[in-house]
């Protein structure tokens, strides 16, 4: 049986699964997926819900790609450099946004990843405003620009 989760709650959990992946990347940690996602959403991974999945599978297969489509837009910045939890909420935003049988408006998107950079992030204002920022020019070319495996 899937876990009924809303579609901010599911969207927020993959924000907190990729900052995961991202921070267990960055120190080189070996990653097991299934129990580490298990972990964060608090049931089995039979019942997650299929959004969930679908996104982090994308976001994880697509992570070169996004972070390359994303840098693109990022002025006198490197994403390497970006705290881990704009970089989760960017390549998650984009992926979202890129998987159009979801259909996710531009402004849904943008709001909810100021939402979590408000949330999550520690840079105060400047964090949501440059998540916000990113988002809106990077958004607008994505369709045309960017194609997911």
């Amino acid at each position: 049986m899937e876990t009924t989760l809303t579609r901010n709650q599911a969207q927020e959990k993959i924000v907190q699964i990729m900052y995961s992946f991202l921070i267990l990347e960055n120190t080189q940690a070996e990653i097991d997926f299934i129990p580490e996602i298990e972990n964060i959403c608090e049931c089995s991974y039979d019942e997650i819900d299929v959004f969930v999945k679908e996104v982090l599978l994308k976001s994880l297969k697509n992570q070169s790609k996004v972070i390359n489509y994303i840098s693109k837009y990022l002025i006198n910045w490197q994403f390497s450099r970006l705290n881990t939890t704009i970089q989760a909420i960017l390549i998650t935003s984009v992926v979202q946004y890129a998987l159009k049988e979801y259909e996710i408006d531009k402004a849904v998107i943008i709001n909810n990843a100021v939402k979590f950079a408000k949330k999550f992030g520690d840079g105060g204002e400047k964090d949501y405003k440059f998540v916000n920022a990113i988002l809106d020019k990077c958004l607008d070319g994505t369709e045309n620009q960017l194609s997911l495996d």
